[in-house]
C-alpha cells in the first residue's frame, strides 16, 4: 500500500465510539438513508458495530425509522415490541431467520423499546422489515381477520396462503397460481373496503390490508424464476427485472423509500442488513436501487473483518444442510482490503473509514478508493471454499465507508 494511503488511514480512520462518530457526523449532513452492512451474518463484533451505528443514528442524528434487511412480515411484531406491545425476544424470533435471532439484535430491540418509552407516539422510532420473504406472521394475521370478518374470501386462497406459511427463500419456486391468488385477494379487499370496514373496524381493516399487501410482494418473489446457473465455460446470464434476486432487491429498496417518505432527519432512515443488501452493486442489491432513487443522499457502510469465527449453516454433501448454524473458523486472507486495513490500523478496536472523504483527497489516496481490490463476504450457508473466497470490489463504487474489525467471534444465537 502506498505510503500516502497509509498516512491518510492512520490519521483519518475513526474509532467507533462517541468521539470518533462525532467527527463522522459532517459526512452525513445531507444523507437521507444510511445503509449499514456486515460481511458476515453470524459474526458478533460486526453485529455489535452495526448496533452502535444504529443507536448513534437514532440518538444523535435523529433517525426515526430502522429498516432491517429481514422479513417485512415478521418485522411487524418487532415494531409492536419497540412501541411497548410484546416481548423483544419473541418479536425477534418472529423474523424467522437465525441470522437475526441473536442476543445482539434482541439487545438493539430492547434499547429501542427503552428509547421510545418516554416519547410521544408520533416521535417514537419505528422498526420495519425490507425483505419480501417468510410471510408466516402475515398469513396468520390475514387469515384470522378474514375468518372473523369475511369468511367468503378464504376458500379461493386457502391453499395458496398455506403454501406461503412455511415457505423459505431460495428453497423452491412456487407456482404462479399462488401469486395470482394472493394478489387477487389484496385487490378484492381494496374493492370491498366499505363492507370489510363495516364488518370490523377501520384499524382492523387497515392492518389486514397491510398484511395482504406484504403477502402480495412475498408471493411475487416466491413465484419468480431464480435464473439458471451457468454451466462450465458459459458466460453468466445477466439478471433481469423478473428474476427473484432483482425482485427481492427492488422490493427491499421500495420498503426503505416508503419509510423515508415525509420523514425528516439526516438520516431519516437507517437500513441495517448484510453487505450484499446495502452495497451499490448489481441489480440484485437493494443499494443499487437506493442509489438510483436517492443519489448521494444514500450512504452505504460496509462491515469488514479480518479473522476469527462466525456462525453459518454448513453445506453438506448431496445439498443437505443442517437446520441450525455451526461455527466456522476463518483465517486471515492476505491480498484483501481488510488485510490492508489491519496492517495499517492494527488489532486494537473497531475503526470507520470514510471513503467519501478519501476519494476527495489528493493523488494516491483517491486512487486507492477506485482501484479494484478483493474482499471476503460470507452468506447464510458456507462450505470450505467459501471461507477462502475473495470477492472482487471497487471500494468507492460499492460503499461510502467501511467499518473494520480485526477479529470476530460467532454471534450469540439464541
Amino acid at each position: 500500500m502506498d505510503d500516502e494511503v497509509v498516512a491518510w488511514l492512520t490519521e483519518h480512520a475513526m474509532p467507533v465510539d462517541p468521539d470518533g462518530l462525532s467527527s463522522w457526523r459532517p459526512s452525513l449532513a445531507d444523507v437521507r438513508v444510511l445503509g449499514i452492512g456486515a460481511a458476515a451474518h453470524g459474526a458478533r463484533e460486526l453485529l455489535e458495530v452495526g448496533r452502535r451505528l444504529v443507536q448513534y443514528a437514532v440518538e444523535d442524528l435523529g433517525a426515526r425509522v430502522v429498516v432491517l434487511g429481514a422479513s417485512e412480515s415478521g418485522a411487524t411484531a418487532v415494531d409492536a415490541a419497540v412501541r411497548g406491545s410484546g416481548v423483544p425476544g419473541d418479536a425477534v424470533r418472529a423474523l424467522g431467520g437465525w441470522e437475526y435471532d441473536t442476543h445482539e439484535v434482541v439487545n438493539l430491540v430492547s434499547w429501542l423499546r427503552d428509547h421510545n418509552e418516554l416519547l410521544a407516539p408520533s416521535e417514537q422510532v419505528r422498526v420495519l422489515g425490507a425483505d419480501a420473504v417468510r410471510g408466516a406472521a402475515s398469513v396468520r394475521s390475514l387469515a384470522t381477520f378474514c375468518h372473523a370478518t369475511a369468511p367468503d374470501l378464504l376458500p379461493d386462497v386457502r391453499d395458496s396462503l398455506a403454501e406461503l406459511l412455511d415457505h423459505e427463500p431460495s428453497v423452491r419456486t412456487l407456482k404462479p397460481r399462488v401469486r395470482d391468488d394472493v394478489v387477487g385477494l389484496h385487490e378484492r379487499m381494496i374493492a370491498e373496503e366499505a363492507r370489510l370496514v363495516a364488518e370490523s373496524t377501520p384499524e382492523g381493516y387497515a392492518e389486514a390490508l397491510h398484511h395482504a399487501e406484504i403477502l402480495s410482494r412475498i408471493a411475487e418473489v416466491a413465484c419468480a424464476p431464480t435464473g439458471r446457473e451457468p454451466r462450465d465455460g458459459e458466460p453468466e446470464e445477466p439478471l433481469t427485472s423478473g428474476n427473484q434476486p432483482v425482485l427481492r432487491a427492488r422490493f427491499a429498496a421500495e420498503a426503505v423509500e416508503r419509510a423515508a417518505r415525509d420523514r425528516s432527519g439526516t438520516p431519516a432512515v437507517v437500513f441495517w442488513g448484510h453487505d450484499d443488501q446495502v452495497r451499490v452493486g448489481d441489480p440484485g442489491t437493494a443499494g443499487r436501487h437506493l442509489r438510483a432513487a436517492f443519489g448521494q443522499a444514500y450512504y452505504a457502510v460496509g462491515g469488514l473483518f479480518g479473522e476469527g469465527g462466525a456462525s453459518a449453516v454448513k453445506i453438506r454433501p448431496l445439498n443437505a444442510t443442517r437446520p441450525r448454524p455451526t461455527t466456522h473458523k476463518l483465517r486471515r486472507l492476505d491480498g484483501t482490503v481488510e488485510d490492508d486495513l489491519r496492517t495499517v490500523l492494527g488489532d486494537g478496536g473497531e475503526r470507520l473509514v470514510d471513503l467519501r472523504a478519501a476519494r476527495d483527497a489528493d493523488g494516491a489516496v483517491s486512487e486507492w478508493t477506485w482501484t479494484p481490490a478483493l474482499t471476503r463476504r460470507l452468506g447464510l450457508q458456507l462450505d470450505s471454499a467459501d471461507r477462502r473466497t475473495r470477492t472482487p470490489i471497487v471500494p468507492a463504487a460499492e460503499f461510502d465507508a467501511f467499518t473494520h474489525v480485526a477479529r470476530v467471534q460467532p454471534a450469540w444465537i439464541r
